[in-house]
């Protein structure tokens, strides 16, 4: 059987964009990569997430500030806010951020797809997150994306530049390290 070539395209060639086109995402294509993220598998299809879209320039110029590499929220055309309950609560399973992982990348290979940039951002910044985002008691934010359209074409189908990732031979152990 010969294996689909765009999931593997995705992955190998998928690049972060932080400079943004000046333009909106077509709503159908947020809603995809909305999608995306729900559809993500989780620990006892609990799905322990929430997402807060962001649009409006002030905000993202504000929520650009959260942490000292989150710049590039105030130029994206939308930002995702994933949120989560406080993994740092002595309840919270250990799940929650192999989860939310998973639902963020299937949002940044749904956004490939369409031609669309992303990259997250950490926050560094959490009290002002969550007070920038509205956010519950108990709930909490770690990380943002941020979507757009890319203010050149080319970044997202760049080359893969040489010694960007480890060799395979040195990640991988047979049977015992």
């Amino acid at each position: 059987m010969e294996p689909a070539l765009g999931t593997w395209e995705a992955i190998d060639s998928l690049r972060v964009v932080r400079t943004f086109a000046d333009q909106p995402l077509e709503p159908a294509a947020l809603e995809r990569i909305l999608n995306a993220g729900r559809r993500a598998g989780s620990s006892k299809n609990l799905q322990r997430w929430a997402f807060i879209v962001c649009r409006d320039r002030e905000h993202l110029l504000e929520l650009s500030t959260i942490g000292p590499w989150a710049g590039h929220l105030a130029g994206a055309a939308v930002a995702v806010a994933l949120v989560t309950p406080d993994p740092r609560a002595e309840d919270a399973p250990l799940s929650i951020e192999f989860d939310l992982g998973r639902a963020a990348q299937n949002m940044v290979l749904a956004a490939w797809e369409l031609g669309i940039g992303s990259v997250p951002a950490t926050v560094y910044e959490h009290e002002r997150a969550a007070d920038l985002l509205g956010l519950p008691d108990g709930m909490h934010c770690e990380y943002v994306l941020s979507f757009g359209y890319p203010g050149d074409a080319s970044s997202l189908s760049a080359p893969n530049r040489a010694g960007g990732r480890r060799p395979l031979a040195e990640l991988i152990h047979a049977e015992r390290w």
